[in-house]
């Protein structure tokens, strides 16, 4: 059997498609996936594109996400999907052309010896859990159901494959091919700790739960919420974990961080303990100063990844729990002790909650242009039960996790930790062939569009139903913000006025075959929001916002999570801590 052949048919066993870029080098293999029936070849237009699309397939289908590039710039063009797979622990399965055996140089003073040549299984060591060229083509077998199993254990994330041209036409059989027999010993829970985290939640007044990925990763969900009911104490959902809880629920407190909600923000400064399960409490969730976060309260952390335990981002862990967080969860579920609530924290979280909405009556009185965060709130109304909604990065990012009301059982997500622009619109692609039966939104702004606009030909070419709302505000809004704090508005590169040209994003998309509407006030939102969910079909739906939106509200660098701009005077402030 040639190699490619023998390839294809393990790739077979673990998923329905391969998405990839085309070049020289992986001629071979992609010929020998594109002859099997039983799993369908996606060609990107960018393989910046494909490694998008296969991170959203794997998110929303389970199944494992793989790509095929070509050496040198195809896998250079990728390494986007790679990371943002990576950093936010996502299983995927990368496999990179390279020049024949004789023309990989041996010297590492020598550049290049092979065309396109590229030393990357050293470049993508930092961003991927394991990275190997295949010299001997018995070894085929063993690398990738090594790549596939550490993938998918522990901390999930990518593994490459540098896969010389001359390996992928060599003859091989599946009888000469060398097995991997995976050993790695489980993690276990530390009863002791166990115990000690029982007892710091007993004689705590104000605890929260934080609720992060690693509880979606170790699929808890449904433990969580055994655990939340039977202790009665209220949590807060990272991003991440936005999607597994209702807006609305009582005890949940809302985000929390930089760019959250001001009631989340005094949540969690008042609080006397935090039980972080699975969130590794990055400096947008904590601020910039970490003796800044939540003070008073101990903390306890429950990871999975030994080093998320060694306080790199300087916050103090009262309690460090290696372990499975499902573990975890389950153990204190089967454990009896009781946490009585403290009725007047519970009030406090009410009055927070109701005192700083996100979404403000006026804003809905806005009246030449849609207010995002009015869009937003609208747009969680007329979606649907198993939706999958894919937020982009920047200020549409912030707006949606700001105010999209969970309430339904949805799939919300974004590549939440590199954060690239442009992830939406070709995560969709993945996202829509991984659930075929769901709706796929993307969200996404003006200034982020222009990063991946080519896949909307994948989005026609595949006649995929997928629903863009381009949220339109001439520009990089985000980065206004950020120079009006920072620069005195001395705007560079990030609109009009400043050097930044962006096109008209409907003719630009029309000329794909793809047709569009436009938003341009509140007077249609609704008509135009329920227009475009129920269009049969593709539709980009173009929704015109002041130039001048702003996040509101969000932390200047610097300043601890309770201290939001625009800010709040002293008095203020302080009434809402609680002594």
């Amino acid at each position: 059997m040639k190699a490619s052949d023998l390839i294809a048919l393990k790739l077979s066993k673990y998923t329905d498609y391969v998405f990839s870029g085309q070049g020289g080098s992986v001629v071979h293999i992609l010929d020998s996936i594109y002859k099997r029936k039983d799993i369908k070849l996606i060609p990107s237009q960018n393989e910046q594109g494909a490694s998008l699309a296969a991170d959203a397939y794997t998110r929303t289908s389970g199944k494992l996400g793989v790509v095929v590039t070509t050496s040198g710039p195809g896998t250079i063009n990728a390494l986007q999907g790679l990371a943002c797979s990576y950093y936010d622990s996502i299983p995927a399965l990368y496999f990179s052309g390279a020049p024949v055996m004789g023309a990989l140089k041996k010297s590492k003073n020598l550049r290049q010896l092979g065309f396109q040549e590229m030393e990357i299984k050293e470049i993508v060591k930092s961003f991927t859990k394991y990275s190997v060229r295949i010299v001997d083509v018995k070894k085929i077998y063993y690398e990738i159901e090594k790549c596939i199993f550490l993938a998918k254990s522990g901390r999930p994330g990518p593994c490459l494959i540098d896969l010389p041209d001359d390996i992928q036409r060599m003859e091989t059989s599946e009888e000469e091919q060398e097995v991997f027999e995976p050993n790695q010993p489980k993690l276990v829970l530390d009863k002791t700790k166990l115990d000690k985290s029982i007892k710091m939640i007993e004689d705590s007044k104000r605890p929260l739960f934080i609720v992060g990925n690693g509880v979606k990763i170790s699929k808890a969900k449904e433990n969580i919420k055994k655990l939340l009911k039977k202790t009665g104490i209220p949590f807060a959902p990272t991003w991440a974990a936005l999607d597994m809880f209702k807006t609305e629920d009582p005890k949940n407190i809302g985000t929390f961080g930089v760019y959250a909600t001001r009631y989340g923000n005094f949540v969690i400064q008042n609080s006397d303990l935090l039980i972080v399960l699975g969130s590794r409490l990055n400096t947008s969730l904590i601020g910039s100063n970490a003796k800044l976060f939540a003070p008073n309260a101990k903390k306890i952390l429950v990871d999975i990844d030994p080093a998320e335990l060694n306080e790199e981002n300087s916050l103090k862990i009262d309690l460090k729990i290696n372990c499975d967080v499902g573990d975890f969860i389950e153990s204190l579920n089967d454990k009896e002790f009781k946490w009585e609530l403290n009725q007047s924290w519970f009030d406090k979280i009410q009055e927070l909650k109701n005192k700083y909405p996100i979404v403000k009556e006026e804003y809905f009185n806005q009246k030449n242009t849609v207010n995002p965060y009015v869009f937003f709130d609208t747009l969680s109304n007329y979606t649907q039960d198993n939706d999958i909604i894919i937020p982009d990065a920047s200020a549409n990012l912030v707006w949606a996790y700001q105010a999209y009301k969970v309430s339904k059982k949805q799939k919300i997500f974004t590549a939440l930790n590199h954060s690239p622009m442009g992830y939406s619109v070709a995560a969709a692609i993945g996202a829509s062939l991984g659930s075929p039966k769901n709706n796929v939104i993307a969200i996404i702004g003006d200034g982020s569009m222009q990063m991946n606009i080519q896949e909307l030909e994948n989005i026609k070419s595949f006649k995929l139903p997928i629903k863009i709302f381009l949220i339109n505000n001439k520009g990089y809004g985000m980065v206004k913000q950020t120079i009006d704090t920072w620069l005195g508005s001395k705007y560079v590169g990030c609109d009009a006025e400043s050097g930044l040209s962006l096109p008209d994003f409907q003719k630009v998309t029309k000329s794909y075959g793809i047709d569009c509407v436009e938003i341009n006030n509140h007077n249609d939102l609704k008509e135009k929001i329920e227009y475009t969910l129920n269009y049969k079909g593709s539709l980009l739906c173009d929704v015109k916002l002041d130039p001048n939106e702003k996040i509101i509200p969000k932390v200047k660098a610097g300043s601890p999570i309770h201290k939001m701009l625009p800010a709040l005077d002293e008095e203020e402030i302080q009434s809402n801590m609680i002594k």
